[in-house]
């Protein structure tokens, strides 16, 4: 087998332990707080990603704002990327009342500002940075499916909405997408951007505690 598929099949153990271990500790969680598992299971998805970033700095000294360093302007890629993030504005409009208190607000602000860093750095960037021998297309669609089917996996946990099928498609698209903004604009601030736009828009915290309908009916 060709040595750098080789070395990219064994990082396909990263993501996919830090989604199994996701699911153990969802599980666990669930038990005892419920829906508000959720809170446990982001702070373990993001130490486990901070670990994967420690040790490839370890290895090959790239820092995680170092993905956002080298940004080069161009226009498809930042029309796409306020396309998709404008997509899940419609929710926000028509639910943004039942954020009715102030920690349901902060914890709204604190997900949509940190999660999509981390995420975007590790399914973006060091996912499709790998193994530079291997077409960004097989990378790209390879990182975007597994972090599509990281959301029913271990949010589906305690979310409904996390265990649709447009969701498991929208995900995979905008991750696809995201990688395309990626390459064309050598940096993760648009995809960041547009990450953050979703995730504020689609009233994330408000799908984790189920006080939305599914995804098929919030249109």
């Amino acid at each position: 087998m060709n040595k750098s598929i080789s070395n990219y099949l064994k990082s396909f153990s990263i993501p996919l332990g830090i989604i199994l271990l996701g699911v153990i500790v969802g599980r666990v969680f669930f038990i005892i707080m419920k829906n508000w598992a959720w809170i446990p299971i982001v702070l373990f998805y993001w130490t486990a990603i901070s670990l994967v970033l420690y040790f490839d700095y370890k290895k090959n000294r790239k820092k995680p704002i170092d993905y956002f360093k080298a940004y080069k302007f161009k226009i498809s890629a930042l029309i796409l990327s306020l396309l998709v993030g404008l997509i899940p504005l419609p929710i926000l409009l028509k639910y943004y009342h039942l954020f009715d208190t102030n920690y349901l607000i902060i914890l709204w602000l604190l997900v949509a500002i940190i999660n999509p860093f981390f995420e975007e750095i590790f399914w973006r960037g060091y996912m499709l940075d790998i193994s530079p021998k291997i077409p960004f297309w097989i990378k790209a669609i390879v990182s975007s499916l597994l972090f599509a089917v990281a959301h029913p996996l271990t949010w589906g946990i305690f979310s409904q909405n996390m265990l649709t099928v447009e969701m498991l498609i929208s995900v995979f698209i905008m991750g696809i997408v995201w990688s395309f903004v990626y390459k064309k604009s050598k940096s993760l601030f648009l995809p960041y951007f547009s990450h953050l736009l979703v995730d504020l828009f689609n009233c994330s915290v408000l799908a984790f505690l189920n006080l939305l309908p599914v995804m098929s009916n919030l249109y």
